[in-house]
């Protein structure tokens, strides 16, 4: 899965992208990248927007590796947004794995009402500026 990363410190929220084919070592170079980063913190809020995943390669284990690879804190408010059942269920399944606080994790089909569940304005655009990470199928595999 390629994707990317964005840390807006001053609101205290990542901004995650994913795209493409998603695997369970593209995901766990996420949350390792996530943990190496200095500016984060375990408390920070997450809008993770993998609408355009266009495969899901993920195995039971590798959901269950990547919930306890998490570096985020059971009580950080995340939103995931999906577009697809199988994603929906996934996320669901990730929640499970990562005993996630009920009223901290949500799972969205659209951008606007994750944004607000998060503490910002609905009709906020995604972030203009470049992510602060970006990732590859090919930088994974080699666990950058």
């Amino acid at each position: 899965m390629p994707g990317s990363y964005l840390l807006d410190t001053s609101r205290r929220i990542v901004f995650s992208r994913g795209w493409g084919v998603v695997t369970d070592a593209q995901l766990l170079a996420h949350s390792d990248a996530l943990r190496a980063d200095l500016r984060f913190q375990p408390s920070f809020k997450q809008v993770a927007d993998f609408r355009e995943v266009s495969e899901i390669l993920l195995t039971s284990r590798g959901v269950h590796l990547n919930a306890e690879a998490s570096p985020f804190s059971r009580d950080a408010r995340r939103a995931f947004v999906v577009v697809t059942d199988e994603a929906f269920g996934i996320s669901r399944m990730f929640s499970l794995y990562a005993d996630t606080s009920p009223d901290q994790f949500r799972i969205f089909r659209t951008l606007s009402p994750a944004m607000e569940w998060i503490g910002l304005p609905a009709a906020e655009a995604w972030p203009a500026v470049p992510p602060d990470r970006v990732f590859d199928a090919t930088a994974a595999a080699q666990g950058i």
